[in-house]
């Protein structure tokens, strides 16, 4: 596997140029798939990248819409990879988000950059929309995805007037108010989520410790240390 990362800005542009000259009308940009590869990775029923990859090309997530740019998955995987290597790590997971600048082209930090986390987070609902139903209608993985839900905008919806009440239900309580702060939210959100959903267990002993000076388990008659312990 290649060795370039998709964090790598050049990449990233390189990953919407190709994504834009399909030109397909339901595709999603670099931002919004990198919140669906996310969503696709804590998938409780881990499905197959041949049964996700469709739906970043189609929102019916037709095969058939798979484009025949291999380059354009090569950096799918490489991306998929290293989000699925830093929710087994703990830690190191830096969401594709294009901040939003103002007239002198400085990005905006504060309160109304917050707005750039929303093509992210759509991509994450739409891949939660994948999951199993108990876990689309349980309370607790609602409340640990608040803050990345409460930067959808109805615009991504197809009703927005319904859209609405469904978002403002997320933007309950206190909100942050850089882009900073919302955005180490919305990290943690997905490690919360991760605990929940697949948590990494202590490998646990099912069979008692055999001590050394004690009669090896093979049954014959020796202590173990002298019988099947010796090489150990």
């Amino acid at each position: 596997m290649s060795n370039e990362k998709l964090m790598d800005s050049t990449l990233v542009e390189e990953l919407q140029e190709r994504i834009d000259a399909l030109d397909l009308d339901d595709a999603m940009d670099a931002g919004v798939a990198d919140g669906f590869l996310t969503a696709f990775a804590l998938n409780p029923e881990h499905p197959s990248k041949a049964d996700m990859y469709p739906y970043i090309f189609s929102v019916d997530g037709d095969p058939a819409s798979l484009p025949e740019d291999d380059r354009i998955l090569e950096l799918l995987d490489i991306r998929f990879n290293e989000i699925q290597a830093a929710l087994a790590a703990k830690g190191g997971l830096d969401p594709v988000i294009f901040p939003l600048v103002d007239e002198n082209d400085k990005i905006i930090t504060n309160e109304e950059g917050i707005e750039a986390l929303e093509p992210w987070a759509s991509g994450f609902f739409f891949g939660m929309l994948r999951w199993p139903e108990e876990y689309q209608q349980s309370e607790e993985v609602s409340d640990l995805a608040t803050p990345i839900l409460r930067n959808l905008s109805p615009d991504s919806f197809e009703t927005p007037e319904k859209a609405q009440a469904f978002i403002d239900g997320y933007r309950q309580g206190k909100m942050p108010k850089s882009l900073e702060d919302a955005l180490y939210d919305l990290v943690k959100a997905v490690f919360d989520l991760k605990q929940l959903i697949d948590p990494n267990k202590p490998v646990t002993r099912e069979t008692p410790r055999v001590g050394r000076n004690d009669p090896c388990l093979c049954g014959s008659g020796k202590k173990y240390k002298q019988c099947c312990g010796r090489n150990v």
